[in-house]
């Protein structure tokens, strides 16, 4: 009989798939199913991305890739984020990846040592406990109820902090509330971070463009702490501001160092993204403002 590893013994499916997987099956056979389970938009692909992935296709660009994405697509998201953001990233500061969410896995990966800790408030994503887990660390959960709008305050932050914390894991506009922090929000949570110079950020920015107040983006941490940048991460993706969740193609920007990591990490497990998905989502970033406005109503 084969002895499975702790690892796999303690593994958690993802409850979120679990039930997709369940509404499908009750869809299947003949039911009115409402799904309220995964995150992903009701608008297709957006035309642009998906003509370039056929395009790719035709034209045979379906070979590997670096790791860490074609330098092309990277220049691209590196351009993005100065637009929408402010902030120069160079190339080798950005790592593309299958999904955003093995973009937060892979960096878990590479900053946690056995015991150390991530906190993560409540509500939160259901995988990124076991994510954390799956990297050897611990998720401190920090509970943040009505009393606080269902946000982390400064002061639950401050105490959830140690000398085993490693990083802060975080998500505005939240999955799953959709609610997002205020700019005076997240300076008040720079104050806390600023005293604890050991503690990564990991700012998952997947919803960051499905904001409903004329804005552009929603408030980012670094556009207040801008001084926190060579310790942030930055995680965003494909899936919802284009619609991509198939595609399975998402990236990160941050410090040289993590990045590289990251990708060096990728380049020994998945390999390389998908060259069609890396395609689209480069047409997606060049052509689509319209279509995310338009979205956005």
């Amino acid at each position: 009989m084969i002895q499975l590893s702790k690892r796999a013994q303690n593994l958690k499916p993802s409850p979120t798939l679990f039930l997709v997987a369940k509404a499908k099956e009750l869809a299947a056979q003949g039911h009115d199913v409402i799904s309220l389970t995964v995150g992903e938009p009701d608008w297709p692909t957006f035309k642009g991305a998906s003509d370039a992935g056929i395009e790719a296709i035709q034209k045979g660009i379906t070979k590997y890739t670096p790791a860490n994405g074609t330098v092309e697509l990277r220049k691209s998201i590196s351009e993005k984020l100065k637009s929408e953001l402010g902030f120069d990233y160079s190339p080798k500061e950005i790592t593309v990846a299958s999904g955003a969410k093995y973009i937060i896995f892979s960096a878990l990966q590479m900053i946690c040592s056995p015991g150390d800790e991530v906190v993560i408030a409540t509500p939160y994503w259901v995988s990124y406990p076991a994510m954390v887990e799956l990297a050897d660390g611990v998720p401190h959960i920090v509970e943040c109820g009505e009393m606080e709008n269902f946000k982390i305050t400064p002061e639950k932050l401050e105490a959830a902090i140690n000398a085993k914390t490693k990083g802060f894991l975080f998500c505005s506009p939240s999955n799953p509330t959709g609610l997002q922090y205020s700019a005076d929000e997240l300076k008040a949570l720079a104050e806390v971070l600023r005293k604890h110079p050991h503690v990564v950020i990991i700012s998952d920015d997947i919803y960051n463009r499905l904001v409903f107040d004329g804005s552009k983006v929603a408030p980012h941490i670094l556009t207040v702490a801008p001084d926190l940048k060579d310790r942030t991460v930055l995680v965003n993706g494909g899936s919802k501001a284009y619609s991509m969740t198939g595609w399975r193609i998402g990236w990160a920007s941050g410090p040289e160092r993590l990045i590289t990591a990251m990708a060096d990490y990728q380049s020994q497990s998945t390999g390389s993204p998908s060259s069609i998905s890396q395609h689209a989502l480069l047409a997606a970033i060049k052509t689509s403002e319209a279509d995310i406005k338009g979205c956005r109503g």
